[in-house]
């Protein structure tokens, strides 16, 4: 390489020094500036190629060591394009040519060398060119590589189209995009080339290709998508341009680039279904309606991809959220999902809070639990990514599944990612705007709260001022001017509309002997800067005379000068009149209890005497001035002072502690005599009591007297009760023999009877019945009167007391051939009362009228419901009482006005003409009214003499009220099977002891059980019964209450105490029938109670029941 044009670097191989003299002359001789070296051996050669670099070698052909051939070889390995020039003596035609071939440059004689220094010019100058050809060439090559790296790199598709002969040229890689091999893409002709376009593309890009034919467009540039081998469409961008026309211009040859674009389209689809849910979220539309439409775009990216999102709430529950295209059994079944390791894709992305995909879900450990689920529904892969809000919960999960294995790609892995996000988003909005508006509307609540209780305020103030006559002014103190609230001028009595008046006219409504000390006290006020409050009397613009409270501020500035006066004024007229009739009122108190037959004192905490008070009786016991100031413990000097100073200072202790009023009774002695006092400590306040001592002696004396009085009566009313009882005793003993005998004899017990002898027991039988139904009515009377009957009150149907009354009166009704109407309504609420005591009412009522009622005649039951509405005296409140009216309507003989008032009294009955004809106590009208009574109600009675009667009772109710089966329970039934056979499951006929002192009794009752199959043995008292029962062992005993020596109670009580007589069965006979006649039997150990008369069926069936028990 020659660095400056007139000095070269030579390297000469010579042995001989006058032969490299004679070349370095003629270099020199030419005008060449030569820097100079020479080498002799091959090591020299190589030392000094090492060393630098030179522009030219000359060298000789032979050498002592070596030759020319070996220098070259020598040269050329490490410096290929350096000029080697031979210079040589004794080169021959041959030898040149062989070095000419090996790669020398030139060759010369010595003997001419007038030729070198063209040869080394032109040789150096020929080598740069060579050097910059080889540089030129490999760098063009470089870019070859570069331009071919990047084209592979960048995935671009090239293709050259040879447009009349339909010949193109393409690389691999534009096969490549389209799923072919080269060689399969090849064979396609342009005309199958541009079937492969999309058909809503293919007419754009034949558009955009003729635009460029005909010069319109610069190049040719289409995005449009292709067909793929497989089936999928590729987005491309397809760029050409025509590089040869020919003369007409048309288009000859075309070359271009395709690239494939689909990962862009996608992420603009991504970007384009992005804005547009972010724009749906920034909207607010409906959370569900956007994740419905995130799982329809991302499924129009993920080729056969069915998309699902699952909302995750705060319990790691998952809960469907959007999954238009997944089996609804399937959404279904994953409702309330737990979140946890193995819990599907979806499940446990969630609980890890990562990705999890599953390519093949049934050989997948997550989906052991809920593969069999996932294959039913057709589902094979799933891929799923949680959404974690920005405080790092969960919100959801978005899965797709597949049909079949599946592996996902990147691009799909980016679209679940960023679905995920805008979940995240979309959740997150609306929990913001829900937060928000929650926010909002406290905050609403709070203006509206505030303003209202502003208002409320201001409202309470002004209300408090007027309440409390309260008015308020402001004077400048500098202009004059005041300001007056509006309740001053109603303090002062003046129009409210009427103009202001001034701080002057004010002084003038202050009565006149105040208005000189209240200018005073103004004055002070500005010039002292003293506050002050004063009461002064006004006259008021009306003429009237008040008081009002006056108080002033002085507000002064910076300089302590007073510029205003703020002042209130206060109308205390009422206060003012209050302590005046309080004085009064205590004038009167003191007067009143001065004239009380009391001693009056008031006592303090310590119970020291601060007060005390004597009516003139009292005057003579003790002098006020002599108490008040003294203690209790010593005021009154008594016998026994000690004890009622205890008593007294417990009972002021106790009122002050508990401030209530206490009261206690003490006897005392004065002089020769016991009086007794009533003692009432009040509290007043909490330091003091009142002590109210009173007389009590006769009113004591009374109640003894009162007291002696009511034991006589109490002793009068158990003798009744005694009687009664001894009374029902006596008439029910032979009444169960005579209601028994005509019940056997009727049932031929005894043996058959005739139809004389059988109607003959029924006139008995009806004898005995009626003379019973006198003995209960009287008792009833008694119990009630006295108090004794206690109800047993059970929710009770309306509709099933009347039809079990009715069945009662229906058999003689149609004897008389009398109509029974009913007027029932539905949905009648339930009673509240004792069920056998009103159907014993409305029977009395139905068995009257059926008696009052001639033959052919109308009885109607009717019921309603009612309500009663009832206003309290005020005005202000209405009380609604619900009732039951329940009616018997007969067209019966009717009842004179004058008489009506006689029916319900005892004992009456209003024509003995009447008593002849219609048999009867005269006790169920009374017994009717007084049980209605008994339950709250009340009986009335509207009646026509010769037209009929209306009897009515009114029960209260509550339509509200209603009784579970477990509260309703109606009574219980016995099952009566074959009461003729005692067989009761014993192979021997039961043994019954029958205890009883009565011989119609036993032939009675033994009569009829040993006809019904039983074994009988007799007791007369009550030992003989407990020595039986211990020998005999009977299956079961009849016990009579009232016997001889020893009683039936006292038996019963006996035989439980042994051991081996605990289970043998009791029923208890008594004819009391006294209200705790039965509780006394059941205690004693009786397990049945009968009254007398007995109905042998009902015995019967009670034996059956108990011995089958």
């Amino acid at each position: 390489m020659i660095n400056n044009p007139l000095t070269l670097k030579v390297l000469n191989i010579e042995d001989s020094e006058d032969d490299a003299f004679l070349v370095q002359r003629e270099l020199r001789r030419s005008g060449l500036n030569i820097i100079w070296e020479r080498v002799e051996t091959a090591e020299a050669l190589c030392a000094a190629l090492e060393k630098q670099t030179w522009d030219v070698i000359i060298s000789d052909y032979h050498l002592p060591k070596f030759n020319a051939s070996d220098a070259l070889q020598i040269v050329k390995s490490r410096y290929p394009n350096l000029p080697f020039i031979v210079v040589s003596g004794t080169i021959g035609e041959t030898a040149a040519v062989e070095l000419m071939k090996a790669g020398a440059h030139d060759y010369l004689m010595k003997a001419s060398l007038t030729r070198l220094s063209e040869a080394v010019r032109r040789e150096v100058r020929d080598a740069e060119i060579r050097v910059e050809r080889q540089r030129s060439q490999l760098e063009l090559d470089l870019v070859k590589e570069r331009l071919q790296l990047a084209v592979d790199g960048s995935g671009i598709g090239l293709w050259d189209w040879a447009i009349q002969t339909d010949d193109v040229i393409i690389n691999e890689r534009l096969a490549e995009i389209f799923g072919y091999t080269l060689d399969e893409l090849a064979q396609f002709g342009t005309k199958n080339w541009w079937q492969l376009n999309h058909p809503e593309d293919s007419q754009k890009a034949k558009l955009a290709m003729e635009s460029h034919f005909q010069q319109k467009a610069l190049v040719y540039e289409c995005e449009l998508r292709k067909l793929h081998k497989s089936g999928a469409w590729v987005w491309v961008l397809s760029r050409g341009k025509v590089v040869e026309w020919d003369g007409e211009g048309k288009p000859l040859r075309m070359t271009g680039t395709t690239l494939d674009i689909s990962d862009r389209k996608q992420a603009e689809l991504r970007v384009e279904m992005q804005n547009s849910i972010l724009e749906r979220i920034a909207k607010g539309e409906a959370l569900p309606d956007i994740l419905e439409v995130l799982v329809r775009a991302t499924e129009d990216q993920i080729e056969g991809g069915l998309c699902s999102i699952l909302l995750c709430d705060r319990e790691g529950k998952l809960h469907h959220g959007a999954a238009p295209n997944l089996p609804d059994a399937y959404n279904q079944a994953l409702e309330g999902l737990s979140i946890g390791e193995n819990a599907g894709s979806c499940g446990t992305a969630a609980f890890r809070k990562e990705p999890i995909i599953v390519s093949d879900l049934a050989n997948d450990p997550l989906w052991q639990d809920y593969k069999e689920l996932a294959l039913a529904h057709g589902l094979r892969s799933c891929w799923s990514f949680p959404a974690i809000a920005s405080d790092g919960s969960v919100l959801a999960t978005f899965a797709v599944y597949h049909q079949d294995i599946h592996s996902p790609q990147p691009q799909e892995l980016e679209a679940i990612a960023l679905a995920a996000n805008i979940v995240k988003i979309a959740i997150e909005r609306e929990q913001a705007t829900q937060a928000l508006e929650n926010l909002n509307q406290e905050l609403e609540d709070r203006v509206q709260q505030r303003t209202q209780a502003l208002r409320l305020s201001e409202a309470r103030l002004q209300e408090a001022q007027q309440i409390a006559h309260l008015g308020s002014w402001e004077l400048d103190v500098i202009t004059k001017k005041v300001t007056w609230s509006e309740e001053i001028f109603n303090i002062l009595a003046l129009d409210p509309h009427s103009p202001a008046p001034t701080f002057e006219q004010f002084f003038q409504f202050f009565a006149p002997h105040e208005q000189a000390r209240l200018k005073l006290l103004h004055e002070r006020a500005i010039n002292d800067r003293q506050a002050f409050t004063i009461d002064a009397e006004i006259v008021c613009a009306d003429g009237s005379i008040g008081y009002i409270f006056v108080k002033t501020e002085p507000i002064w500035n910076s300089a302590g000068k007073v510029t205003r006066l703020l002042g209130i004024a206060m109308d205390i007229s009422d206060r003012y009149a209050m302590q005046e009739a309080l004085q009064r009122s205590e004038e009167r108190t003191r007067a009143t209890l001065l004239a009380l037959p009391d001693l009056v004192f008031r006592v303090n905490r310590a119970g020291k005497y601060v007060d005390f008070m004597v009516s003139p009786q009292g005057k003579n016991l003790v002098d006020p001035q002599q108490i008040i100031g003294k203690s209790i413990y010593d005021a009154f000097p008594l016998p026994t002072s000690g004890i009622y100073a205890e008593r007294k200072y417990a009972a002021l202790q106790q009122a002050l502690a508990t401030q209530t009023v206490q009261i206690y009774e003490q006897q005392i002695q004065v002089e020769d005599k016991y009086l007794y006092e009533e003692v009432r400590v009040s509290p007043c306040g909490h330091d003091e009591v009142v002590f109210f001592v009173r007389d009590i002696s006769a009113r004591k004396q009374a109640e003894a007297q009162l007291q002696q009085t009511n034991q006589e009566l109490a002793r009068a009313t158990r003798l009744k009760d005694e009687f009664l009882a001894n009374m029902s005793h006596e008439l029910r003993t032979p009444l169960n023999a005579i209601l028994g005998m005509a019940e056997g004899l009727q049932e031929q017990v005894f043996g058959k009877i005739s139809d004389r002898q059988l109607k003959a027991l029924q006139t008995i039988e009806a004898s005995a019945t009626h003379l019973l139904e006198l003995i209960n009515d009287i008792l009833d009377v008694s119990k009630i009167v006295s108090g004794q009957i206690e109800l047993e009150c059970t929710p009770t149907s309306i509709n099933h007391l009347c039809q079990s009354s009715l069945a009662f009166i229906k058999q003689l009704a149609m004897q008389k051939r009398i109509q029974i109407f009913t007027k029932l309504p539905l949905n009648l609420p339930d009673l509240l009362v004792d069920e056998r005591r009103i159907r014993q009412v409305l029977i009395n009522l139905l068995n009257n009228a059926v008696k009052f009622t001639p033959e052919g005649g109308n009885i109607t039951l009717e019921v309603n419901h009612l309500q009663l509405i009832s206003t309290s005296p005020d005005q202000t409140n209405e009380e609604v009482r619900e009732y039951v009216r329940i009616a018997v309507i007969d067209t019966g003989i009717g009842i004179a006005a004058e008489n009506i008032q006689k029916l319900f009294k005892p004992f009456v009955q209003i024509d003995s003409a009447l008593n002849r004809q219609y048999a009867g106590t005269g006790l169920g009208l009374a017994l009717v009214k007084q049980m209605v009574e008994l339950h709250g109600g009340k009986v009335g009675i509207t009646s026509e003499l010769g037209v009929g009667s209306c009897f009515s009772i009114e029960l209260p109710c509550s339509s509200n009220t209603t009784y579970s089966s477990d509260t309703i329970s109606s009574n219980p039934t016995t099952e009566i099977g074959n009461l003729d056979s005692p067989n009761v499951g014993k192979s021997q006929v039961p043994l019954i002891l029958i205890a009883e002192d009565n011989e119609a009794n036993i032939m009675t009752i033994s009569s009829y059980l040993i006809a019904k199959g039983y074994r009988i043995v007799l007791a007369k008292n009550g030992e003989e019964a407990i020595s039986i029962t211990l020998s005999a062992k009977p299956d079961l005993i009849l016990m009579d209450i009232q016997m001889p020596v020893m009683d039936g109670l006292e038996a019963m009580q006996q035989i439980r105490q042994i051991p081996s007589l605990v289970n043998i069965p009791i029923i208890a006979l008594t004819a009391l029938a006294m209200t705790d006649d039965r509780e006394r039997c059941l205690a004693a150990g009786a397990n049945e109670y009968l009254a007398k008369p007995v109905k042998l069926k009902q015995l019967a069936a009670t034996i059956h029941q108990l011995l089958a028990n």
